[in-house]
């Protein structure tokens, strides 16, 4: 049962996020999954009822996602300008036919965000699990319309990447506990409280078949493997152990999962597990302090790397074992960055030398070389990057169809029907 097919299962933002998760809080990688979905079709206007509620459950879902670990801070007026479309895309979210997300269901998510560990390779609380009411068969923007959770055919992907602009999507058909979810020639999806699995004695077959199992929540000392059997909001899979245990402290051992030396994580928020795996404690590196990523860091730090470190991955063999937490300078579209030292407000760092450790201006005085990309704005052509929550869309055609053009658009800014 060590093999998953884990359906999408929460609010996708994360094709809009890839530009912008650098220049958060938190580097968000286990808390958002890969959007598989765009939209096309009747404009939406947000929600009819208790606006303001609902655009304060949106904000603190904002809040716990990216505000409440360590890492690099947005400059007030661009972080105040994301989060207000964030919020509005959470706003459109709750507008989607068939959709699961209202003020009470979101502010619940966030809620149980606020008491998790800021990494969360067992994946996101069950509160933030959002799975809807339409059919297999409905068209869709995103999978938590969807009573199977997926909602697929909206993005043709190849090795290199994604291929045009993102269409409507199809929800997978809902598949019962108990009942096969995939196959060589079937994908569905289970229910929240439910996991794709492979089948038992299946691991080695040429086509393995996959069915839904029931998850269960365990409590304090309950057995735990973050596949079917996870742990309680609140708690954490020991890698020692195999068991849920209490989020620990500063200077607590931390290591998350049943199988030593297992995942990141076991920290009480803000802290992260700072440290290589088999000696990792909780903390937050200050200023030159030991880090693996920008979450080890103090609020306002990120994560230097070293001359080891690429994407967050230590190179085997190398004797430097990570970066260092140091403050971070902002560049707007067009100006020098290197991805590292000084980073992009919005988009990517593009250019030779990007990402190698050198701050912005080189040790021989030499500029960065490195420039920020252009962002295009909602409503232009995608000849650039689209602004952070949005992708580029196309209202009609099949994602991959050779010539379909898209514009950018706020996410979910218009219902698929």
């Amino acid at each position: 049962m060590g093999s998953v097919r884990r359906g999408p299962i929460v609010l996708r933002f994360a094709v809009a996020l890839a530009s912008s998760l650098s220049s958060l809080g938190c580097d968000g990688e286990a808390l958002v999954e890969s959007r598989n979905d765009a939209g096309a079709g009747t404009s939406q206007g947000g929600v009819d009822s208790d606006a303001g509620a609902a655009a304060s459950a949106c904000s603190h879902y904002y809040a716990a996602t990216y505000l409440r670990c360590g890492g690099p801070i947005l400059p007030p007026t661009e972080r105040a300008r994301q989060e207000a479309r964030f919020v509005q895309v959470c706003l459109n979210d709750m507008a989607l036919p068939g959709s699961p997300m209202t003020p009470v269901t979101v502010e619940a998510c966030a809620t149980a965000l606020d008491v998790s560990a800021c990494e969360l390779p067992g994946g996101l609380p069950i509160a933030c699990m959002f799975q809807g009411s339409l059919a297999g068969g409905a068209p869709c923007n995103e999978g938590l319309q969807c009573q199977s959770g997926n909602c697929f055919g909206s993005v043709a992907i190849t090795p290199g990447g994604q291929v045009g602009p993102a269409t409507c999507g199809t929800c997978t058909p809902f598949v019962q506990n108990g009942q096969v979810c995939a196959s060589a020639n079937f994908s569905g999806g289970c229910g929240s409280g439910a996991i794709c699995l492979i089948e038992a004695g299946a691991e080695s077959a040429p086509d393995p078949l996959y069915s839904c199992s029931a998850l269960t929540q365990g409590n304090l000392g309950a057995s735990c493997d973050d596949l079917s059997n996870i742990c309680q909001t609140g708690l954490y899979c020991a890698a020692a152990t195999g068991q849920c245990e209490a989020l620990g402290e500063a200077g607590a051992p931390c290591g998350e999962g049943a199988m030593p030396p297992g995942d990141p994580g076991g920290c009480a928020a803000p802290l992260s597990c700072v440290g290589v795996p088999g000696s990792a404690t909780c903390g937050l590196g200050a200023d030159g302090g030991f880090c693996l990523g920008d979450s080890d860091c103090s609020p306002g730090m990120g994560c230097i790397a070293g001359p080891c470190m690429s994407g967050g991955v230590v190179r085997f063999g190398c004797s430097a074992e990570g970066g260092t937490c140091n403050p971070i300078t902002w560049a707007a579209p067009g100006q020098a960055c290197d991805g590292n030292w000084t980073r992009c407000l919005v988009g990517s760092c593009v250019g030779s030398g990007v990402g190698l450790g050198a701050p912005a201006s080189l040790p021989d005085g030499g500029p960065a070389t490195g420039r920020c990309s252009e962002v295009a704005s909602d409503g232009q052509p995608c000849n650039a990057a689209c602004d952070v929550f949005a992708a580029c869309f196309s209202p009609t055609g099949q994602a991959g169809d050779p010539g379909l053009v898209g514009t950018c658009t706020l996410l979910d800014s218009v219902a698929c029907n």
